[in-house]
């Protein structure tokens, strides 16, 4: 019996809907209205009309919600970027990368405790599959959109760690992000941790997570100018050396950023192109603060021997081009 009366009252709306339409279609504003009222449409069936034939209104989408949340955090608008955020967990409480952007938008807001909670959430909830990726030997997870949440809130929690000063803590973090990942991400990571491990003055530690990274082609010159430091910081002067020598053969720019030659911030990331003073510049204004006095003194010997060498190399190669 319910369920007669239910489909009789669906096909009394449906009837109401298409009496609607068909008024809307042959009645102006300021006709009599059909029913016999003697009103103007507008006084009387018209709003009813309306309503009775709009279109319901559509459900939210989860991940539209999530895209424009970080849309406004991009527009440094965390608060707002939070409440979408929330939406869109609403929706669909799967959503980690929702609850990543919660705890990036706590961070923005100042509220770093806040931020912990929910990030570290995440790494929980995704552990399991990033042990996973790891077993299996990947190095590009952050190209993967299910690993993605993980090393966001894995590389926040370890730069937030960094800039409370609790480095190995950062360490720990990112080396979650290092150990399934070899792109860029990856190797941010590692030099954010080798420059924990330089504030905790165990360079060879900080040797052992660069040097890997050396090999690869992400960030080669910074990873080298890292390595640089540590090594000279180990007391292997040679291997410091070849190392500052690799770097400025990628960007000649980092010694006189590093000595404070030149002086500016970045603030436009996508402008630090390998090779150019933004580059060395982004590298100083990030990992500048671990390099000591003495390791710039040592960086100087090196800039001057290879002044000399191009000095002297001058006249030999003009006067080979007078005997050709």
């Amino acid at each position: 019996m319910a369920k007669q009366n239910k489909t009789e009252e669906q096909n009394k709306d449906s009837a109401s809907a298409d009496e609607a339409r068909a008024r809307l279609a042959a009645t102006g504003r300021n006709d009599a209205c059909p029913c016999g009222s003697g009103k103007k449409y507008k006084k009387c069936h018209l709003v009813g009309d309306e309503q009775a034939t709009a279109a319901p209104p559509e459900k939210p989408d989860a991940q539209e919600l999530v895209a424009s949340a970080w849309r406004l955090f991009e527009q440094r608008r965390p608060g707002a970027a939070e409440k979408e955020f929330k939406a869109a967990l609403a929706l669909d409480d799967k959503l980690t990368d929702a609850r990543v952007g919660i705890g990036m938008a706590r961070l923005a807001a100042g509220n770093a405790d806040g931020a912990k909670e929910e990030l570290g959430a995440v790494l929980a909830s995704e552990q399991a599959n990033a042990e996973k990726l790891k077993g299996e030997g990947v190095k590009d997870a952050f190209n993967r959109p299910d690993a993605q949440p993980y090393i966001r809130a894995a590389h926040a929690l370890g730069c937030l760690a960094y800039d409370e000063d609790r480095f190995q803590d950062a360490a720990t973090e990112l080396a979650r992000v290092y150990a399934i990942d070899e792109g860029s991400v990856g190797v941010e990571a590692r030099m954010i941790a080798a420059k924990s491990l330089m504030k905790l003055e165990k360079p060879a530690d900080a040797i052992a997570i660069l040097e890997p990274a050396a090999k690869l082609d992400t960030g080669k010159g910074r990873v080298d100018v890292g390595l640089a430091l540590a090594y000279f910081a180990s007391g292997k002067e040679s291997e410091a050396r070849a190392a500052i020598e690799r770097a400025l053969d990628s960007n000649a720019h980092y010694g006189k950023t590093l000595l404070g030659k030149v002086r500016r911030r970045v603030e436009n990331i996508a402008a630090a192109q390998p090779g150019s003073l933004e580059e060395a510049l982004l590298y100083t204004q990030t990992y500048g603060d671990v390099w000591t006095d003495d390791a710039k003194k040592f960086l100087q010997t090196v800039l001057d021997a290879r002044a000399r060498t191009k000095g002297a190399g001058a006249p030999a190669k003009e006067e080979a081009a007078t005997a050709g």
